[in-house]
């Protein structure tokens, strides 16, 4: 199971290592429902990880908005294994994991406690 906390009683966030060549790095992801894909970082995430870009893909927003991004070949570490992400870049500074990444997960919850779990079912 991963635990992670609801901060101010209105952000989801977990703390996942991120893997790039060379570094492993704990960052502090925002639990995003409304981002159907796996990982969003920042352009000066990518500079520092010196990620592999791999393509340009078009994003829509949730203003309605549409975007050409770059994707970038990545990994976190996921119910303890490393895994392989496609990470849009985008001008967004915080971290995000969207629905795709929480794919055949139970994903709680607990804004009484801001407590925040993601299991696998067995």
């Amino acid at each position: 199971m991963l635990s992670g906390i609801i901060e101010q009683s209105r952000y989801p966030k977990l703390m996942l290592p991120f893997v790039a060549p060379g570094k492993r790095t704990d960052l502090n992801f925002l639990v995003e429902t409304g981002y159907d894909s796996e990982v969003a970082l920042s352009y000066d995430h990518a500079d520092r990880f010196d990620l592999e870009i791999l393509q340009y893909a078009k994003v829509t927003y949730a203003s309605g908005e549409s975007e050409q991004e770059i994707v970038a070949q990545g990994k976190i570490v996921w119910f303890g294994k490393e895994r392989d992400v496609r990470v849009i870049l985008s001008d967004d500074e915080e971290p995000a994991i969207g629905t795709k990444l929480l794919k055949g997960c139970v994903m709680t919850m607990d804004f009484i406690q801001d407590a925040l779990t993601i299991d696998k079912p067995a």
